[in-house]
């Protein structure tokens, strides 16, 4: 019997929480149904996304750097 069930490795879509810059996301293969879209937006504040070029986006970027030089505590 053949595999007649259409599963793809490539995700359709991500959860992501946070905003532009600093953001939180996991992508899944399996868009969720509307209703759980939309409890997921209004208890945890999750957003869904569909991807329209199939990509994932990238982690978090770095919004400052340290610009500090690290004082010793000993002298020896």
């Amino acid at each position: 019997m053949e595999n007649t069930n259409n599963y793809s490795n490539e995700p359709i879509g991500e959860w992501k929480i946070g905003d532009e810059e600093h953001f939180i996301s996991f992508a899944l293969k399996k868009k969720p149904k509307w209703f759980h879209i939309q409890m997921a937006r209004f208890f945890f504040g999750l957003r869904w996304f569909d991807y329209v070029s199939k990509s994932p986006s990238k982690g978090i970027k770095v919004g400052s750097v340290s610009k500090g030089t690290p004082k010793r505590r000993f002298k020896s």
